[in-house]
């Protein structure tokens, strides 16, 4: 091996704990080369994870990863050493009498290992000579610019993945940016119909709200007036009169919504047998042979109107003079047509009901029942879709079409929704007198 002072290139190949050339090289972070097993067992026998040479400590052990320059290095190394040995080996009787092969220590030598000289007990030590050092220097030198230059290539080569992806990247960046302003705007105008739309609504509804509101109003104002009225005159007589007239000013208020309806035959059970005018039903003692179209009820003995309403408010009057059993209210175009269904709000049904027992029933979530004086022969049936409002009223005619000498007034709440159309509906029970829409 040449001289420490003359082949500092060398001293670099050493690792600094076994003072042998390079097996594995591997890197601290603090910048000084080891052997990996030397560095390994270093670490191992020692307290703290510190560097061999200057001493700086690593709180956390580093990962061990091979320098791969380095590593290349010392196999180009090692492969010169091996060629010079050969060499050595086959000239050494051969140039015994050139420049520095001398008996040992007669005169100045051109070449000397590191402890003394290249004979006797120092035979085994290598000593290059002059030639052969600068030899090896170019060898060196020429593998290390290869490997400059492959690794220039690998940085050009990289500079220009990253320019492409950069490029790629600003691209992405731009039509992104692009979907992302369309995207903006649509949403900002989505934003705008929808405060428009909501707005509108809002306003219709502060609109309808304003008029009952108004209504209400002025039926407390009545109502205040007949309660001072009815302090003034206490007597039963006056006040059953004066129920009358509140009660003929409800219908008559009602009534000012009334609608023509007619019965849809395509609805109807089997067994219920319509008038020519669609304006009676009653039931039949056998079932008429009819088309099973899905608008048709079976078994449910029932029959919708044939005019529906989807907003503002209606108001019919029903005869059921002489029955005994029936129901009568309005439904959802999405009843259930085909079997049993339960009339109740949860079903789309909105109903004021009869039983043979006389007793009358109001079908909400929770059935509701009415006491009566007497039969019911007349019921009025008032909707109000926005306000969510189904009234029935027991309507008794004198000599006034449309006034009312006697009346009740059951309010179910429908919660009903815009856009679904309600439809006068009937259940029939087993009687011979029909029923008449009015």
């Amino acid at each position: 091996m040449a001289t420490i002072g003359s082949m500092l290139s060398e001293q670099q190949l050493l690792c600094p704990i076994c003072l042998d050339v390079f097996n594995l090289p591997v890197s601290t972070p603090c910048g000084h080369n080891f052997c990996k097993d030397c560095l390994q067992e270093y670490w191992h026998s020692a307290e703290l994870s510190q560097c061999p040479v200057c001493k700086q400590k690593f709180y956390r052990r580093p990962e061990f990863k091979v320098n791969t320059l380095i590593s290349e290095v010392v196999s180009q190394f090692k492969r010169s050493l091996e060629k010079k040995d050969e060499y050595d080996a086959s000239t050494v009787d051969q140039n015994s009498n050139q420049k520095g092969d001398v008996s040992c220590h007669e005169k100045l030598l051109d070449l000397f290992c590191t402890h003394m000289c290249i004979r006797s007990v120092h035979s085994a030590h290598q000593t290059p000579p002059t030639e052969d050092k600068s030899v090896w220097n170019r060898g060196i030198n020429t593998a290390a610019e290869d490997m400059i230059k492959g690794r220039l290539r690998r940085i050009g080569e990289i500079n220009q993945t990253v320019q492409l992806s950069r490029e790629n990247t600003e691209r992405e960046i731009q039509e992104g940016s692009r979907v992302f302003e369309k995207l903006l705007h649509f949403a900002q105008r989505g934003q705008a119909e929808l405060v428009e739309v909501t707005g509108a609504q809002q306003r219709l509804v502060e609109s309808r709200a304003s008029g009952l509101i108004a209504e209400l109003e002025q039926e407390i104002d009545e109502l205040k007036q007949n309660r001072d009225l009815l302090n003034d005159f206490p007597a039963p007589s006056m006040v059953k009169a004066e129920m009358k007239r509140l009660c003929k000013a409800e219908i008559q208020r009602v009534q000012q919504y009334a609608v023509d309806v007619t019965l849809d035959p395509d609805t109807a059970h089997p067994k219920l047998v319509l008038s020519e005018n669609r304006k009676q039903v009653y039931h039949g003692d056998v079932a008429v042979s009819l088309p099973d179209n899905p608008e048709r009820f079976y078994p449910g003995v029932s029959v919708l109107g044939k005019e529906g309403f989807s907003s503002g408010r209606f108001y019919y009057e029903v005869e059921v003079t002489g029955k005994t059993e029936w129901d009568i209210g309005v439904g959802l175009e999405s009843v259930n047509r085909k079997g049993g269904n339960t009339l109740n709000p949860e079903n789309g049904y909105w109903t004021l009901g009869m039983r043979r027992d006389q007793s009358c029933w109001a079908l909400s979530s929770i059935p509701l029942c009415v006491l009566l004086d007497e039969r019911l022969q007349r019921v009025g049936v008032y909707v109000d879709v926005e306000w969510g409002q189904v009234s029935f009223y027991n309507v008794f005619t004198s000599t006034f079409k449309f006034f009312s000498t006697h009346c009740f007034k059951i309010i179910l709440s429908a919660h009903l929704s815009f856009y679904k159309i309600l439809y006068l509906c009937v259940r029939m029970g087993k009687q011979q007198y029909p029923i008449v829409s009015l």
